[in-house]
């Protein structure tokens, strides 16, 4: 099966070169010993709001991997499937864009706050349908049903 997956998801590229330039940008202030700008994801259509709700959903925008997350669905299609690298690159993709979304809202968290979301990711972990055994360990098992499915093809 060929490849479907042909790029790198562009707001994933767009917030990784943001974040390289910010951080090379901070490297040089410190070096020079300035004042270091907080790092942030690139506005767009979320307008820097940590204080509402509505901008704290909006914050999501800034991360969003629709694209990746598009192909992911492709990658299933019965009539037109993709193979095993397209459901790796876009797993890996979404996850990305996630952790980096998670890191940046942990660093703006008030201590009772990030209490709070911690108790619910350790809920979540410990679901059986959670990121350990329903994310990592099904992610596992899909990846050996793959390649054992695809055995001896060319």
């Amino acid at each position: 099966m060929p490849q479907k997956t042909k790029n790198v998801d562009p707001n994933l590229e767009a917030v990784v070169d943001h974040f390289k330039t910010l951080k090379n940008e901070s490297y040089l202030k410190r070096t020079d010993n300035d004042a270091v700008p907080w790092v942030r994801p690139p506005t767009g259509a979320w307008d820097g709001d940590l204080q509402s709700k509505a901008g704290l959903v909006a914050l999501h925008d800034a991360f969003n991997t629709d694209e990746a997350e598009e192909n992911l669905k492709n990658t299933y299609s019965d009539e037109e499937p993709g193979n095993s690298s397209d459901t790796i690159v876009n797993l890996l993709m979404i996850e990305y864009a996630a952790q980096a979304e998670r890191a940046f809202r942990a660093r703006h968290q008030t201590m009772p706050r990030a209490l709070a979301h911690l108790a619910v990711r350790e809920k979540g972990h410990g679901r059986e349908s959670g990121a350990l055994r329903g994310a990592a360990l099904e992610y596992f098992t899909l990846l050996i049903k793959q390649g054992n499915e695809s055995a001896g093809e060319e």
